[in-house]
């Protein structure tokens, strides 16, 4: 064992390490008492979310509550006997701490109900009915720092009844909750009885503290009064200077006469614990909250992202008696700028932390009743498959998974995986922080819900989400999925996703929506996307024109911390700029900043979505059987069946979702098309009959638990009748689009390592956008783009071949004839997106698809070129591309540059095309013209009347 790592130096300097996380699993499988023997854990908490999760997002508990739902008992005693059953074996493991320790340490927490926190006799008594039933002299019981619980914290005290007092926020309501302690202990000793044996902790909330006051503090500094650098300089050291005073009044309190009288007879401290230590804001390091806090007799309890990452790379010295007198001046000088912190610590950040609590319970409890009804005979299969004469690869596939300890290699972020090259394994570890991104952006949902309240109140009815690729389909699954055509009902804004450079689209934003009530978001991770900087500099100048008193209200920001487009934002005062977690790829990014504001905005329950990522993200956790792991064994199934050339992807998709099939070809497209492998996703082709689709195919057919998917059931059972490899995943409503998200990016990552890729680069993306912007720079000289001449031209469309042709119809004869099994046919269109369009290209494709037995794509540019784009030119050449670029009618200038939004879509659409060529794909393009439906139309025709001569 090493003796030096920095998790053990955290003992040796008088802190213990606890664990926020318990499952059963967890305890079976040797893994907490790894983690007690090696990185020296003395203790574990555990919460309703904690439980949620663990039942929820595991099969762990199915064979416990089918037993005990066949004894007929009810979803609450199923939950108190599983939890109990829990508690008592991690308190066995922990028991030889707890005897070694003297009774100091080896304690695991169990929560009374969340819906008695308000309720002091009730939760006395449930906590000395849990107390009876654990039979444990190592275990707490957690009482919320609510005025009840102050009662019952005294009481249980005197009971002889070890608490831990949870939810503590206030420097005030701490030196309450340390009396309630004292006094339980005076009362105990006055009935004669030993207290020796009592332990309790106070445990402090931390990073929640930091989420509700920073962007208080970040307003006040935006607004450039005289305040502002006071608070600038204050931003992120609120919790930390809390933590620091109250651990001054600790020593003083332990240390005071009082409590001299009791030590004589034994008594412990009651130590203080520092809960909630993960860090929200990417901004600052994720082990802010341990290294900060490390101090004699103190707890801190991390969960096991925050252990490992610091065990990896935590800097642990006894910081935490320093810098006292700044931590008075922080917290004395928030009253100046006028925020009531403890306002926010007593009542706000405690009614939100047993509301948080009670929501997870009900989930809990309804997870537990679908359970309970599975095993009484109602089975919900939430996801099933079927590899057909591939089954046995598969399994071998599977197996081959686990013996390499996958799962448990991702979770720890191993970049080894997929690479061996030293500068990619370090890209790749700069690009995983979206496997604890849900966890995260539940610490921020006090700052979304502040937030979509703030636009409520200013008067806004609309926002504009404005990005490309994964800045902005994850916004567009949600908003399909969750229409709210009343925009501004109940504070909820009406919210249109803006990803084209396609100038009508643009101008009718702007002539449709009233601008003085549209709040406008600039969404690019790296802050440089050109779309994206280009939707935001039109619409601030168009919203400047209104002479309105502050143009930059109207806008928001979703980049990475310090990025060009973060620091605009701060030149033009924007309203507020959310910086994302900088280890979190674009594709990668739907459950983060990215998707889930202006989902909030929306008015979309952002709290379930994300629980339910949550719940699938323990689904897929280090301990889970890699056969039972549902985003591993899915990715084992793709990749493997990729292997033996079934490599289309094709999405069956109810129309509530039909947005998720978008998010998933750039997912999938763009991680795994490169290299000359790949997935090729199919999605929103027109459903067909087996005969219709080729052997290259694996279809995923998704269903929505009640809902009338008659027509896509009937089809996915005949296609598995006959032989196709396919996979069913059944959602219990929209919401569990979250759990889709974390599912999928384990699946494509897991599948990344069975094809030999690197799932977490984009290396051809680059190219057309280098494309762009030469041609742009040449024909900045000119004046104009410089178009080449048509191969052909006839009633009224050009076609631009590599090869003679006598007409359209040999053209595209010549073109399709090219096809070889196994191919595919992708529709590029540099067109409005609107109805009339998309069902011609959906007429045309299916055409293709039952002509000629080829999988087919359309996707909209520019769009796919931050999507299927890599797939196109880095994945197997097997893609034959049809490029239809138009005429524009009305055109917008781009600010600041010499060119237009129609300009700029031209030189994409050319930059595109030149990049296909180069890299050998058969590509060819037909111009429409000004006459954009006729020519539409006349393409159509054309294809229609294709008849293959074999």
């Amino acid at each position: 064992m090493n003796h030096t790592t920095p998790l053990l130096q955290l003992n040796s300097l008088g802190q213990s390490l606890w664990l926020d996380f318990l499952r059963r699993q967890f305890t079976e499988s040797g893994q907490l008492q790894k983690l007690v023997d090696e990185d020296g854990l003395r203790g574990m908490t555990s919460n309703p979310s904690i439980f949620e999760n663990a039942i929820g997002g595991s099969h762990d508990y199915d064979e416990a509550i089918a037993k005990l739902a066949r004894q007929n008992k009810s979803i609450g005693e199923i939950y108190e006997a599983i939890v109990i059953e829990d508690v008592q074996e991690a308190a066995k493991i922990f028991r030889p701490v707890y005897d070694k320790s003297g009774g100091q340490d080896g304690f695991v927490s169990l929560e009374v109900s969340p819906y008695l926190a308000h309720n002091a006799e009730a939760t006395i008594e449930e906590a000395r009915r849990l107390w009876q039933r654990l039979d444990r002299p190592n275990v707490m019981i957690k009482v919320p720092a609510t005025v009840e619980g102050l009662v019952a914290i005294r009481r249980l005290t005197a009971d002889g009844i070890n608490v831990n007092v949870t939810l503590l926020f206030d420097l005030t309501r701490y030196r309450q909750v340390a009396d309630a302690f004292i006094s339980g202990l005076e009362e105990r000793v006055e009935r004669g009885l030993p207290i020796d044996r009592i332990a309790s902790v106070a445990s402090f909330f931390l990073s929640r503290i930091d989420v509700v006051v920073d962007p208080m503090l970040e307003r006040i500094a935006r607004e450039n009064g005289p305040h502002a650098r006071r608070a600038a300089e204050f931003h992120g050291q609120v919790a930390i200077s809390c933590a620091r005073v109250a651990y001054q009044m600790y020593t003083d309190i332990f240390g005071s006469d009082r409590f001299k009288k009791l030590t004589d007879k034994g008594a412990h401290t009651q130590r203080l614990l520092w809960a909630s230590t993960s860090t929200k804001d990417p901004a600052f390091s994720d082990v802010k909250y341990v290294d900060a806090l490390i101090g004699p007799d103190t707890i801190n309890t991390l969960p096991t992202k925050t252990i490992d990452a610091y065990r990896d790379h935590g800097d642990p010295q006894a910081r935490l008696a320093s810098q006292l007198g700044e931590a008075h001046r922080v917290i004395d000088g928030l009253a100046e700028l006028g925020i009531d912190l403890p306002e926010i610590s007593t009542r706000q950040l405690v009614d939100e932390g047993v509301d948080k609590f009670v929501r997870a319970f009900e989930r809990l409890m309804q997870t537990l009743a679908d359970r309970r009804g599975e095993a009484l005979g109602e089975k919900l299969d939430r996801q099933t498959w079927s590899g057909g004469e591939f089954q046995s690869a598969i399994d071998a596939r599977i197996a081959s998974l686990g013996d390499e300890d996958f799962s448990a290699r991702l979770w720890r972020k191993d970049p080894t995986l997929w690479t061996s090259d030293k500068a990619a394994q370090e890209q790749i570890r700069n690009a995983l922080g979206w496997l604890h991104v849900a966890e995260n952006m539940e610490g921020h949902l006090p700052t979304l819900d502040a937030f979509a309240k703030e636009l409520a109140s200013a008067g806004y009815r609309h926002a504009v989400h404005m990005g490309m690729g994964g800045s902005s389909l994850a916004p567009m699954v949600l908003s399909q999925a969750f229409p709210n055509p009343a925009g501004g009902n109940n504070g909820a804004l009406q919210v249109s996703i803006l990803d084209t450079t396609d100038p009508a689209t643009i101008l009718k934003l702007k002539e449709s929506l009233p601008l003085e009530k549209t709040l406008f978001i600039a969404a690019s991770k790296s802050g440089t996307t050109a779309e994206a900087r280009a939707f935001c500099d039109y619409f601030y100048e168009q919203v400047d024109k209104l002479k309105t008193d502050d143009t930059g209200a109207h806008f928001a920001t979703i980049t990475d911390p310090g990025s060009p487009l973060a620091r605009q934002s701060k030149e033009r005062n924007f309203r507020h700029t959310f910086l994302n977690y900088a280890d979190i790829g674009g594709r990668y990014s739907a459950l983060s900043f990215f998707g889930m504001v202006p989902a909030r905005a929306q008015g979309i329950d952002v709290d379930t979505l994300l629980a339910r990522a949550m719940r699938m993200a323990k689904a897929c956790a280090p301990e889970v059987n890699t056969a039972d792991n549902p985003g591993v064994a899915l990715g084992a199934f793709l990749g493997e069946l990729a292997l033996q050339c079934r490599d289309k992807v094709t999405f069956l998709m109810p129309d509530k979702i039909r947005g998720l099939g978008m998010w998933l070809e750039q997912l999938i497209a763009e991680s795994t098309g490169k290299e000359g492998r790949g997935l090729i996703p199919i999605a929103d082709e027109p459903l067909g009959r087996p005969k219709d689709y080729g052997d290259d195919r694996v279809f995923v057919c998704f269903r929505i638990q009640g809902s009338n998917d008659d027509e896509i059931a009937l089809t996915a059972e005949a296609l598995r009748k006959a032989g196709h490899p396919g996979v069913e995943i059944v959602l219990s409503d929209a919401l569990d689009l979250g759990q889709e998200f974390m599912r999928w990016e384990i699946a494509v990552a897991t599948a990344g390592r069975v094809l030999g890729i690197n799932p977490f680069d984009q290396p051809n993306v680059q190219e057309s956008k280098d494309n762009t912007n030469r041609i742009l720079a040449e024909a900045k000289d000119r004046g104009r783009l410089q178009e080449e001449k048509p191969t052909l031209s006839e009633h009224g469309l050009d076609f631009y071949l590599s090869a003679n042709a006598s007409s359209g119809a040999d053209a595209l004869a010549r073109f399709f004839g090219a096809a070889k099994d196994g191919d595919y046919f992708a529709l590029m269109a540099y067109l409005t997106e609107d109805e009339h369009h998309t069902r011609r290209l959906q007429s045309m494709r299916r055409h293709i698809r039952d002509t000629l037995e080829l999988a087919t794509t359309v996707g909209y540019g520019p769009r796919f070129l931050h999507s299927t784009g890599q797939l196109h030119k880095g994945g197997p050449n097997t893609g034959l591309f049809l490029q239809i670029t138009c005429d524009d009618g009305a055109d917008a200038q781009v600010p600041g540059k010499w060119y237009t939004f129609g300009t700029l879509r031209k030189a994409q659409a050319q930059g595109d095309l030149e990049a296909l060529h180069k890299h050998g794909r058969r590509a060819i393009r037909v111009h429409l013209g000004a006459d954009v439906e006729g020519g539409l139309q006349t393409l159509e025709q054309l294809i229609q009347a294709y008849k293959p001569t074999h």
